[in-house]
């Protein structure tokens, strides 16, 4: 099957909704391993190889699906999952707010089934999908139930990998707080939707990196960034989230919710760096801009307007770790906004190093690189 054509149909269930069939049913045919001609094509169009060196291997991260929502964003949403389909990670993880909950509560049985529909061709593919849930998606009593319900078969999921659910009551429990291991690589994916850690998630967490101390790396997956860069980061959260990540070794934290696309190296309690990485928004949908402090670590200048684009102020930049150049630009409420709206992160695992690669899509829906 064509790429092209399991966005489409992907796309197509997802608007939808898929209101006459039960949740987790098939919204498309099994997407087969993609040909190897078109794994080429795809890496032509992209200027870059989308097959890992020898012995390494990948995983992708993308956030803030907000299903159901406008037409063009449930389609790049459709495009997005079949271009992880041809890339074909080890697993891919969804750092929350699949869908729109508000502080209004209320739960319509249309999110859900958006959801599972939409990532439904990823199981076919025989990908595992890891989730996290965000703060749109637990807001209340009801929109937490039914988020446990959507993926209270995890296992199936995430297999063949091996969930390790937590144990320590509250909200540490799985789909909330579980983990799993991949070729020695430690993966932690925690309940984090708001600058706050709650106890159950602290000292699950804390046990949880502990017992993996032996791995040859430890990546912490939540919602809400450690170290805020749309606005000034909360010193109390730093200390009390970044102490327990620092005591645990942990070697990545990586997250979504601020709808940017960001790598740093951030300061931790005791002095010392995490490697923090937000995925941005894959949806494209209702974008943010870095802070002034966060654009003056990424050295932010004015430059020339693209050529064809209104005269406005546009500022280039470079990301504090890596140096990837990217365009900021006025978008929604002249929000400065990033050159690319939807993207997801590519990680490659090669021995004991990790790369990060942040992606977006082309006018085909081909993956390439989001940086300039």
């Amino acid at each position: 099957m064509k790429p092209w054509l399991v966005a489409a149909l992907l796309a197509c269930a997802a608007c939808h909704g898929h209101e006459d069939s039960p949740a987790g049913t098939a919204a498309a045919d099994p997407a087969p391993d993609l040909d190897p001609d078109e794994l080429a094509l795809l890496a032509s169009d992209a200027g870059m190889s989308l097959v890992p060196p020898p012995g390494a291997w990948t995983f992708v991260v993308l956030s803030d699906l907000h299903l159901p929502n406008y037409p063009a964003n449930m389609k790049i949403t459709g495009e997005t999952i079949a271009a992880l389909i041809a890339l074909r990670p080890r697993a891919v993880i969804i750092t929350g707010d699949f869908t729109n909950g508000t502080v209004l509560g209320g739960v319509s049985a249309r999110w859900w089934k958006t959801v599972r529909t939409a990532l439904e061709p990823l199981r076919f593919a025989k990908i595992p999908v890891l989730p996290v849930a965000g703060n749109h998606d637990t807001y209340g009593p009801a929109q937490k139930a039914a988020y446990a319900a959507a993926f209270a078969d995890l296992d199936q999921w995430a297999a063949p990998l091996v969930v390790h659910p937590a144990a320590a009551g509250g909200v540490a429990h799985a789909p909330f707080a579980y983990s799993v291991d991949i070729d020695g690589v430690h993966f932690a994916l925690a309940h984090v939707v708001a600058q706050r850690l709650e106890p159950s998630i602290s000292e699950w967490l804390r046990a949880d990196l502990a017992d993996a101390k032996s791995a040859r790396a430890r990546l912490v997956f939540g919602h809400v960034p450690m170290s805020s860069v749309v606005t000034p980061p909360n010193q109390k959260f730093v200390k009390q989230f970044g102490a327990v990540l620092e005591q645990g070794h942990a070697d990545f934290y990586i997250a979504g919710h601020e709808h940017i696309v960001w790598d740093e190296l951030a300061g931790l309690p005791a002095g010392g760096r995490l490697h923090q990485v937000l995925v941005g928004c894959s949806s494209g949908f209702y974008n943010f801009g870095p802070s002034k402090s966060s654009q003056g670590r990424a050295a932010c200048v004015p430059t020339e307007p693209p050529p064809g684009s209104k005269k406005q102020l546009v500022l280039r930049c470079a990301m504090p770790n890596g140096g990837g150049g990217f365009l900021l630009a006025p978008g929604r409420k002249k929000r400065l906004i990033q050159h690319h709206k939807n993207s997801f992160t590519i990680f490659t695992v090669d021995g004991a190093n990790i790369t990060v690669q942040p992606m977006t899509l082309d006018a085909k829906g081909h993956p390439v690189p989001f940086y300039l």
